[in-house]
């Protein structure tokens, strides 16, 4: 790689890091495709051996006065005698099984340990097993509402968690023996679903959910709670806003230089940038990643009791002291409609689900005031520079290029 002034003037990549087409497989006339997703599928009945394919979802639309239908393809990457002068070329795609089925296939999930997937088809929800013959075998289903956006499973349960483009998030079992679906707890109101994933944090379980009014909101499921009626409705604990259209929302593990948290929190749309490599203890725990169709990329994570309440603190005084662009209020930018009462608020035993979350793109600007300011925001915080420069990096604020925002 050569550069002069900053800019990158040419690049080579290594062999093994060239892209190249690995196959053409044509579709049927007016099919288009709605899903691609990795899963980790059974490909033997006898041995169970489970390989990473790839799912393809599709819809075929011929005239407006007949229902959509839909087909499911499952493809493999086999390995095969590359050219001799593109070494690049030793992949290509192999479809293993194609199934037609009633409806449009709108999202795709693994399901359970057996090595099945969940197929959301019209307004149903089917799971499959895939044969070794190249069919897809219906074990077990569940009737859905309107048109279900999302689809997404806990690996080594049987939970799933379906999004419905306007009804909310459905909490589903599945049992492997007998082969059998059945609702554990939904959302309540309307809900315009757009993505959905797991956060799974010790003994308890959360959902994070994207709107399309650019609003995430985090759900728990908690059936000993008396507002939950026994766990058939999930409660809502967290609403933001982002101001970003989401698209994705995906659960990845992360790495944290404090103790395991335990409060979820969410995160502000940033443009994305590597984080930078650190030599302290770290912890495992989980974290979401959060993908825009603006571009932006924005991380949502879980603070503990004590850090919470510090960096709260500080949030609270660096409203008033910072300037703002535009002369713009952040706090009422991160407001939902519900919480500036333009629709129904969303209380949890008198607690406005619009607080409780941080801004970590304000947070991050705490560096940006003078020695004075900033040992007299912690000292009205009741901590010091150092334990709050810690609860910053712990959640990714500080030594990360400050692009990574973290709520």
């Amino acid at each position: 790689m050569s550069s002069g002034k900053g800019a990158v003037r040419s690049a080579e990549l290594p062999p093994e890091f060239l892209v190249a087409e690995l196959g053409c497989y044509p579709l049927q006339a007016h099919e288009t495709v709605l899903v691609i997703k990795t899963l980790t599928l059974e490909t033997s009945e006898i041995t169970h051996e489970q390989r990473s394919l790839i799912a393809v979802g599709t819809s075929i639309s011929t005239v407006i006065d007949l229902p959509a239908q839909g087909a499911i393809y499952i493809f493999d990457v086999i390995p095969v005698v590359p050219d001799p002068d593109r070494p690049e070329t030793n992949r290509k795609l192999k479809l293993i099984a194609r199934e037609e089925v009633k409806g449009a296939v709108t999202a795709l999930s693994e399901a359970g340990t057996q090595g099945f997937l969940v197929a959301a088809q019209a307004q149903k929800c089917v799971v499959r097993g895939l044969k070794e013959d190249g069919s897809l075998l219906p074990v077990a289903f569940m009737d859905m509402m309107c048109h279900v956006s999302v689809a997404r499973c806990l690996p080594g349960t049987g939970m799933c968690l379906f999004g419905d483009a306007w009804k909310g998030i459905w909490f589903v079992g599945y049992m492997e023996e007998p082969y059998k679906m059945g609702l554990l707890g939904k959302s309540t109101g309307r809900l315009e679903v757009m993505a959905a994933d797991f956060l799974p944090d010790t003994d308890q379980l959360y959902m994070v959910v994207g709107d399309a009014d650019c609003n995430i909101h985090i759900f728990q499921y908690d059936p000993e709670h008396p507002k939950s009626l026994s766990g058939t409705h999930l409660l809502p604990l967290r609403t933001f806003h982002t101001g970003h259209f989401p698209t994705t929302i995906t659960r990845i593990p992360s790495s944290s230089v404090s103790s395991p948290p335990s409060l979820p929190s969410a995160s502000s749309p940033a443009p994305a940038s590597p984080p930078t490599t650190t030599t302290t203890t770290t912890t495992t725990s989980q974290q979401i990643l959060l993908t825009t169709l603006t571009g932006a990329i924005a991380l949502i994570t879980r603070l503990s009791e004590s850090g919470y309440r510090r960096l709260s603190s500080v949030q609270a005084q660096l409203y008033a002291s910072l300037e703002h662009p535009c002369g713009l209020n952040p706090k009422s930018h991160r407001l939902s409609a519900a919480g500036r009462g333009l629709s129904g608020t969303l209380v949890l035993d008198g607690y406005l689900a619009d607080r409780g979350v941080l801004d970590g793109g304000l947070l991050a600007r705490w560096t940006e005031l003078d020695v004075g300011r900033r040992a007299e925001i912690c000292s009205r915080a009741g901590t010091d520079e150092d334990e709050l420069l810690l609860d910053l990096r712990a959640v990714g604020v500080v030594g990360v290029d400050h692009v990574l925002a973290y709520l």
